[in-house]
């Protein structure tokens, strides 16, 4: 249950998330990283289930995830495996493409997934009865809002609030962004892209990818234990 912006820059991109989870839920206070091969991944850790909403590997290719697909649906748990295994799981195969077509969906709890990586931009949307792939425009922005936290009016105004933000020209700065994702909104506590619902769902965190030519920076910032990590990668 998230929210995801995506902006190409003149050196890269930077993709910054907002996760909206049970307030309990454990988490890494820093990035964790695994060989894939040749590659290192970076994530934050998801302690329960011990996947991740966002990762990064070192080839310069990106995965961040968001809950929910393009159908409303009623949670059947247990599922077979955790979407946040997925995210990572993703990274074993040798383009978005690859992973579509020879990854198993099935028993998996709907999400979709948005990976950034040499060959574009896709979007893979995992429903119950079908998972589809979508390619973007890696050169224009874009917004995510989870479908099972935000209804379509909702998800709306918040492309608004985005588009809203763009037509100020402000410096599209790795900080700019994190201050975007961190004050947007029309005061709704429910709808912000900060978050809080029922004293039990929230924002815990803000993690951002932003890539540049030879280099990305990588920043996590939990607000449940108030703590932040950041890490400078070179690309390979």
């Amino acid at each position: 249950m998230c929210t995801l912006t995506y902006i190409p820059t003149k050196e890269g991109y930077i993709f910054t998330h907002n996760r909206d989870e049970r307030s309990n839920r454990p988490t890494s206070k820093s990035f964790q990283s695994t060989k894939n091969g040749q590659r290192t991944i970076y994530y934050p850790e998801d302690l329960e289930a011990h996947g991740s909403w966002i990762a990064f590997a070192d080839d310069n290719t990106s995965a961040c995830l968001l809950n929910g697909g393009n159908k409303t649906y009623v949670r059947k748990a247990p599922y077979r495996k955790s979407r946040g295994i997925v995210v990572l799981e993703s990274f074993d195969f040798e383009n978005p493409a690859a992973f579509y077509h020879n990854y198993d969906f099935e028993g998996i709890e709907s999400f979709t997934l948005l990976i950034l990586h040499s060959s574009g931009l896709f979007q893979i949307t995992h429903d119950i009865e079908e998972t589809t792939i979508q390619e973007y425009n890696p050169q224009k922005t874009n917004i995510w809002s989870s479908t099972t936290l935000y209804t379509k009016e909702v998800r709306d105004k918040r492309r608004k609030w985005f588009t809203d933000w763009l037509a100020q020209s402000p410096e599209l700065s790795p900080a700019n962004i994190q201050a975007f994702h961190n004050s947007a909104g029309d005061g709704d506590s429910e709808n912000d892209l900060i978050m809080s619902r029922w004293g039990i769902l929230q924002t815990l965190s803000i993690t951002q990818i932003a890539v540049s030519e030879q280099s990305v920076l990588l920043t996590y910032r939990d607000f449940i234990q108030q703590s932040a990590d950041q890490k400078e990668v070179s690309i390979l």
